[in-house]
């Protein structure tokens, strides 16, 4: 599975306090901790003495230089424990979350630590339940749930799978990776709220027997660091898939698979006309084979050359361009093996962008299959920048900040 699509940093001067509770996962709340600090967030932690039957606060206190709290009568730590939080944190992820806190949350009982620091804090709020399903599904779990989020508290749901108890149902807490994404969006300015986001990303396939393809080696990964950091600035995204296997995407990422450029095209043709921005990453191949032959060709009867007549794929970037509405932002991607400033500027014009991205495939650092990109873009009234190399996912916060900063 590739995740570097979701190594966000530069949230060094953010602190996030982390409520665990008694269950059976929680001893995965050190691994959402470790994946915070990744993004330079400072994590504090408060166990409930139920989790502590599971996890020792030792394990945390020997992980983070922030606050560890055990109880509320806990003479080791500060006086006024169950304020600390709502003082200098800037987020409360509660992880894994149980039917007891949501219920003491929901209800306003304050009998412990972790209810009483929750009751304080006056910012951001996000359970991540983990329980049996039967317990999950109940009427008063999911009554305290909805109840919580109409004041404003986010719930990241539990997952689908088998329970420790052997039952299958929804209940497993939710993967790790999805966490640690719903608290940096927490953490940050939700600058696009409202705006409706279509990514395109991968690359297709183009069929010539029922196994063999011309196709090229796009991970998606650009265009899926995209679609994140324009989601954890506040916007409604739907992406439009690939064939990326390996590529993972989070489950509150409405998506389209695709495999030919023909599909892609009308996936995106179809939901182009509700979207505001529109960024255009995928590696689409330009042909395709004329003749599809229905059985897998054999070498003994194709011989030692193989010639394959091809022909052209409709062109996605330039029929979104060409039925555009005004208020649209369409951004585009060229990979180019030379004169990459020409070509891009040229595409730009030609297939009216108002930004085009492009980047080099004759490096071994940038393009396809890497975590890391170098980049120039361009955008239509004529502002130029060329940036080093860089994570991908920080190549994708400086494009929505771009937008940000010169969509007016």
């Amino acid at each position: 599975m590739t995740t570097s699509h979701t190594d966000f940093t530069g949230f060094a001067g953010k602190r996030l306090q982390l409520g665990v509770t008694g269950s059976v996962s929680a001893f995965r709340a050190v691994d959402i901790m470790r994946r915070l600090q990744r993004a330079d967030v400072l994590v504090g932690v408060t166990l409930t003495a139920a989790a502590q039957e599971f996890i020792r606060p030792l394990q945390f206190r020997s992980l983070t230089p922030g606050p560890v709290y055990e109880g509320l009568f806990d003479s080791n730590q500060a006086e006024y424990a169950h304020l600390e939080p709502a003082q200098n944190a800037h987020l409360f992820l509660v992880a894994p979350s149980t039917a007891n806190t949501l219920a003491k949350h929901a209800c306003g009982i304050g009998d412990d630590l972790l209810s009483s620091q929750l009751f304080s804090f006056k910012g951001p709020i996000i359970h991540a339940p983990a329980m049996n399903p039967r317990i999950w599904s109940s009427s008063a779990v999911q009554a305290n749930v909805s109840k919580l989020m109409e004041r404003g508290v986010g719930i990241v749901s539990p997952e689908t799978g088998v329970m420790a108890c052997g039952e299958t149902g929804e209940g497993r807490l939710a993967d790790v990776e999805e966490i640690f994404l719903y608290a940096l969006k927490g953490l940050m300015p939700q600058s696009l709220a409202g705006i409706r986001f279509l990514v395109n990303l991968g690359p297709t396939r183009e069929y010539w027997d029922p196994v063999r393809v011309v196709t090229n080696d796009s991970s998606g990964t650009m265009g899926a660091a995209i679609a994140l950091a324009a989601w954890l600035h506040g916007a409604e995204v739907s992406v439009v898939q690939g064939p990326t296997p390996h590529l993972w995407l989070p489950r509150f990422m409405p998506t389209t698979n695709v495999a030919s450029a023909r599909q892609m095209h009308q996936a995106c043709l179809d939901l182009a006309t509700g979207m505001d921005i529109i960024c255009l990453t995928a590696a689409v191949s330009d042909y395709r084979p004329t003749v599809v032959q229905l059985n897998k060709a054999k070498k003994s009867t194709l011989g030692e050359r193989v010639s394959l007549d091809l022909e052209q794929n409709p062109d996605i970037l330039a029929d979104i361009g060409r039925t555009r509405k005004d208020s649209q932002y369409i951004i585009g991607f060229a990979a180019e093996t030379d004169d990459i400033l020409h070509h891009a500027q040229r595409k730009l014009h030609e297939k009216r962008l108002d930004l085009i991205v492009a980047n080099s495939l004759a490096r071994s650092d940038s393009g396809f299959g890497t975590a890391t990109n170098q980049v120039h873009v361009i955008s239509r009234c004529g502002r130029r920048e060329s940036w080093p190399i860089l994570a991908k996912t920080e190549v994708a916060m400086r494009i929505i900040e771009w937008f940000l900063d010169h969509s007016a």
